[in-house]
């Protein structure tokens, strides 16, 4: 009788006995397997004891704790004297401020990432009775963990976690939607955007904007609760790039940053164009990244050529690839100019303005050397900057016909021989005056200092000497 009470006693508990020749050998539980549960989803292991030691008697997932059991929750666990355990990792976005509230008979305890927030642990027979507590959540993946025993009578358990919505608490912006995706449907000239469900507990709505590439301001194109919308906006000659970026608004009325913002182009764009001069055959090699946008079509290729008197933008053909070689060109000193359009499945081609563009990213101005050096010097001023003497270099010649490529500036002691040079470089070819500044670092040691410059061509060619200029630098 002594070894049956014994045995009874223990099998209650965390350890099954069995009797092997008149001695008590202990025998462990049979570890549950592993379960994987969804998203947000608790996953539940049940003791048959109240301290959780040793392996579970059964592992499942629970989608919420609401549980009143009257007796065994299940089998192999005994009415009174068991655990239960819910645990479940989760993104809380931005976080904020959240209510975790706990109702229960007997022991319950809560813990955010192993810090203990609620505690009621004590027996309480059939009654129930409840705790809530407010606390701010940090942003990103916490871990929350609900300790439960049952001792004796009814077990009776419920917990949630529910964001504070209201202005007056929660004062953090959600997060800014990511995932965002656009797709152009080239039959319909309208765009889808989607993106991923923000991880924010308190999502009120999503907003969708668009604005013009070159452009500051964005318009609101819709706001929505779901995670994609297409686009009704149709441009007439569909070659305007957009951007598009979502923001996230909770119940709070907190309204996210942009997503990052995602560009549309209804036209694929020549993004860059590079070329080169062979002085043996007279040709120009052209070159560009090959577009690979599922709407594209071909590519027309045009240089700005002399026609009746005026400049204009002639078709040299058409290609599917990304390189062009032209015809032989007279070596002439100036600038020839490239420029590469590309057309849709829709058939739309690349907007082709009749003027010059430095700035268009599908244009090329490239210099033809001839071996003739520049004819005429350019114009130097002098002045003073912090620490020295600037020089400042322009020469008004019209961009399309330029023979110079970049300015060299000199200088020397009054007083000496030797010339030095200060500066040797390109300009902007974008205004219509080319110029290039220099601050020359000098002491201030009372010296006069003389300035002058010259011009170059892409083959080594210089132009004549301006003027010289001189500045004296006042000493310190």
């Amino acid at each position: 009788m002594r070894h049956k009470s014994l045995v009874a006693a223990v099998s209650g508990g965390a350890l099954s006995a069995v009797v092997l020749g008149g001695l008590l050998a202990v025998a462990p539980q049979a570890a549950a397997a592993d379960v994987t549960c969804s998203t947000n989803v608790y996953k539940r292991t049940f003791y048959k004891n109240t301290s959780f030691p040793g392996s579970p008697v059964k592992t499942d997932c629970d989608s919420a704790i609401d549980q009143s059991w009257s007796g065994s929750p299940l089998s192999g666990v005994p009415t009174n004297n068991f655990g239960v355990r819910w645990s479940v990792t989760r993104d809380f976005g931005s976080g904020g401020p959240f209510t975790f509230t706990a109702s229960a008979t007997d022991g319950v305890r809560v813990y955010l990432d192993g810090v203990r927030k609620i505690d009621l642990w004590q027996g309480t027979g059939d009654t129930a009775r409840s705790k809530s507590v407010n606390l701010t959540v940090p942003s990103g993946k916490h871990t929350l963990r609900v300790d439960y025993v049952n001792w004796t009578g009814a077990a009776k358990i419920k917990y949630t976690y529910t964001p504070r919505t209201t202005a007056t608490y929660d004062k953090t912006k959600p997060l800014a939607p990511a995932g965002v995706r656009t797709a152009y449907n080239t039959t319909t000239r309208k765009t889808t955007v989607s993106w991923s469900a923000n991880k924010e507990m308190d999502l009120a709505s999503y907003s969708l904007y668009r604005r013009p590439v070159g452009g500051s301001t964005w318009t609101k194109v819709t706001t929505t609760t779901g995670r994609s919308h297409t686009d009704p906006l149709v441009n007439p000659d569909d070659r305007t790039p957009y951007y598009y970026e979502v923001r996230a608004k909770d119940k709070a009325g907190n309204t996210s940053s942009g997503s990052t913002d995602t560009i549309v182009r209804p036209l694929p764009v020549v993004t860059s164009l590079t070329g080169t001069y062979d002085k043996a055959t007279g040709k120009v090699s052209l070159t560009w990244p090959l577009n690979t946008e599922p709407h594209f079509d071909h590519y027309t290729v045009l240089s700005n050529d002399l026609v009746e008197g005026s400049y204009e933008w002639v078709p040299l053909g058409t290609t599917k690839g990304n390189t062009w070689t032209t015809g032989p060109i007279t070596a002439d000193g100036e600038t020839r100019h490239y420029r590469v359009l590309v057309t849709n499945d829709g058939g739309t081609t690349t907007y082709n303005p009749r003027w010059l563009d430095a700035n268009a990213t599908n244009e090329l101005w490239l210099p033809v050397p001839d071996g003739i050096a520049p004819a005429y010097a350019p114009d130097l001023a002098v002045g003073a900057c912090e620490g020295g003497i600037r020089a400042t270099v322009s020469d008004s010649t019209p961009a399309p016909i330029r023979d110079f490529v970049g300015f060299e500036v000199e200088r020397r002691q009054l007083g000496t021989q030797t010339w030095s040079v200060v500066m040797h470089q390109g300009f902007d070819p974008r205004p219509a005056t080319a110029t290039a500044t220099v601050c020359d670092a000098l002491p201030a040691d009372g010296k006069t200092y003389q300035y002058r410059a010259r011009s170059y061509d892409s083959d080594g060619n210089y132009s004549p000497y301006s003027e010289i200029a001189a500045l004296t630098r006042p000493t310190g």
